[in-house]
């Protein structure tokens, strides 16, 4: 057990007191960190931020998330935040919906008043293949992930109804010897064994896994019955992997791993029986200290957002285990890694190259590095400026907005200046764009190549391109307008049956929205769709129907997280009573999917 020991890799993103009981396993060690049973019910009020990518880095527009009592919806660059959020004082978690996706469960550590950083990147939910729900079968991925359902062995997942269709199974393996899948990594790390304790959970491999009936419906394994999953262990991890594990489950609302059954090592898979589905790893728990340091440049200012991972001592990340987290917005990470055990902190670029590596030995109680500075010279930047509005006025509330390999970045503008240092890859290029909040105006995206040490980017505009969406329509001549904030609005784009497009004003149920269509063809611009059912509160009925398809005329279609733009018009009938209309619309939305 020593030895599976000094492989672990600590998330940076975990809480300030981790422990682990003393058993039977445990008793190699003279000493041991105290234990916890955490009392989930107490709370306290936090805010959380941060970014969400899909798995092509790029940002999420759309995805719904919660933390505790609160919920956002992330913006064009994929980014979110969530202010005075009650959550449990032993764990914040922030749960990340997106259509297509898995749902994402990123843990992070509460502290009051405070604001803590997530990123997250979402994995796209995806058929691997099907199983007769009577018969019963096998789903292989490309991975040599495997899932096993039983015969007549799968109910739909509310209300519990025995289901006797075909069923969708999606896999995605998550590899822990993998530093850029880490951001998939659901949770923190940090786990209940069977007895309740709050243990380090050292995984060899994570599985997500859904299933699915042929309508879309949410199927679960039915009660009383067993599914079996296989779960690849990297090459790199296979000599240090045990001959039997624990297989965990993760607790989607606590974001924390739960054991509840074992797996046996077959080979370069583990192998194991499931009572449901969700995210599953096969890991070992361990004993737990907590450290805390924080990352300064060379003036001693804190590093906010930079990447931070922990490492075995003489190993690579890439050896198995290696996993990384960021620090908050005053440079401090906090995390539980093994005690008694020899590690490295290792602040990394965006490139996830090792800027700089320190070493420290861990003990039996919680170890505080201080204030890390280190060798950073050779990738330390600094991103200044100025920014003004369409008038040519200092900016007063906005952003400034860059993206990396991968990884964005939120400045705030304070006065009419900006002004970031951080971690950057040198001469690569680097996505900037500045923002004002006030008139809902951005400037256009420029590119930079960043150098060592300051890089005074003079002043910035930040105007040209609108942030709002609006609809305008016009209906018998009476104008409605509909602009954000004010109004939500939203544009989704569905491939399906030859391409749909969706443009709706966002109403809370129960509710109307004031106006909703959709118009047919592919995802261009032009003038080849059609609409001939809209929803309108201006209509007697709510609705009006027009005899001859009215052409839409689209000038932007814009990716997901950009803007659809268009107009249309024409004579429609109100549905059923069938009396003439005139309606006119013109809008520009942003795309949720």
């Amino acid at each position: 057990m020593k030895k599976h020991l000094c492989f672990l890799l600590a998330l940076l993103s975990l809480v300030f007191s981790l422990s682990c009981r003393k058993d039977q396993a445990h008793e190699q060690y003279t000493e041991l960190p105290p234990s916890i049973r955490p009392d989930l019910s107490v709370t306290l009020t936090t805010s959380v931020s941060g970014f969400v990518t899909d798995e092509h880095d790029k940002p999420v527009y759309g995805a719904q998330v919660k933390a505790g009592d609160k919920d956002a919806t992330t913006d064009a660059f994929g980014y979110f935040t969530i202010r005075n959020a009650v959550v449990a004082e032993t764990a914040g978690a922030v749960r990340i919906s997106k259509p297509g996706y898995f749902q994402h469960v990123k843990t992070f550590i509460p502290q009051a008043g405070k604001e803590s950083f997530v990123r997250a990147k979402l994995l796209p939910k995806v058929n691997t293949g099907s199983i007769d729900a009577a018969s019963g079968g096998t789903v292989s991925a490309a991975s040599s992930a495997r899932v096993a359902l039983p015969a007549n062995g799968v109910v739909l997942a509310a209300g519990g109804t025995p289901y006797t269709g075909t069923v969708q199974v999606a896999i995605q393996w998550i590899d822990p010897a993998d530093v850029a899948q880490q951001l998939s990594a659901a949770g923190d790390g940090r786990g209940l064994d069977t007895e309740g304790w709050l243990v380090y959970t050292r995984s060899f491999g994570t599985l997500a896994v859904e299933l699915t009936g042929s309508s879309g419906q949410l199927l679960q394994v039915a009660a009383g019955k067993k599914a079996t999953i296989s779960i690849p262990v990297p090459v790199s991890m296979t000599g240090a992997a045990p001959a039997t594990v624990a297989l965990w489950s993760l607790d989607e609302t606590s974001g924390l791993w739960k054991q509840e059954s074992t797996a046996a090592k077959n080979g370069t898979v583990y192998t194991g029986e499931v009572s449901h589905f969700s995210f599953w790893t096969g890991a070992i728990g361990l004993p737990l200290v907590n450290m805390t340091a924080q990352i300064v440049d060379a003036a001693l200012h804190p590093l906010a957002n930079v990447a931070v991972g922990v490492r075995y001592a003489g190993q690579s990340f890439n050896a198995g285990g290696g996993t990384f987290g960021f620090t908050d917005a005053n440079g401090i990470v906090t995390g539980a890694v093994p005690a008694n055990t020899n590690l490295a902190l290792a602040v990394l670029t965006p490139c996830a190259l090792e800027s700089y590596a320190h070493p420290f030995t861990t003990g039996n109680s919680n170890t505080d590095l201080g204030t890390i500075q280190g060798n950073l010279g050779q990738s330390l930047v600094t991103i200044s400026g100025n920014v003004v509005d369409c008038s040519n006025r200092p900016v007063t509330d906005g952003y400034v907005q860059t993206f990396e390999n991968g990884l964005f970045t939120r400045t705030p503008i304070v006065n009419g200046a900006f002004s970031f240092t951080g971690i950057a890859c040198t001469n690569m290029a680097t996505s900037l764009v500045a923002v004002d909040n006030t008139l809902h105006q951005q400037g256009a995206p420029q590119l930079i190549s960043l150098t060592t040490g300051v890089n005074n980017l003079g002043t910035i505009t930040a105007c040209g391109t609108s942030t709002v969406g609006v609809i305008n329509y016009t209906i018998d001549g009476v104008l409605k307008m509909l602009i954000e904030p004010a109004n939500p609005l939203h544009a989704y784009f569905s491939p399906l049956a030859g391409g749909w497009t969706t443009v709706l004003e966002l109403i809370p149920s129960p509710g109307t929205p004031a106006i909703s269509f959709q118009f047919d063809g592919d995802a261009v611009t032009g003038n080849t769709h059609k609409v001939a059912d809209i929803f309108c509160t201006g209509f007697p009925s709510g609705r009006a129907l027009a005899p001859v398809p009215l052409t839409v005329t689209i000038t932007d279609y814009g990716s997901p997280g950009g803007f659809i733009s268009g107009n249309f018009s024409g004579p429609v009938l109100d549905f059923p009573t069938n009396s003439p209309h005139i309606i006119s619309c013109d809008f520009r939305v942003r795309r949720y999917q």
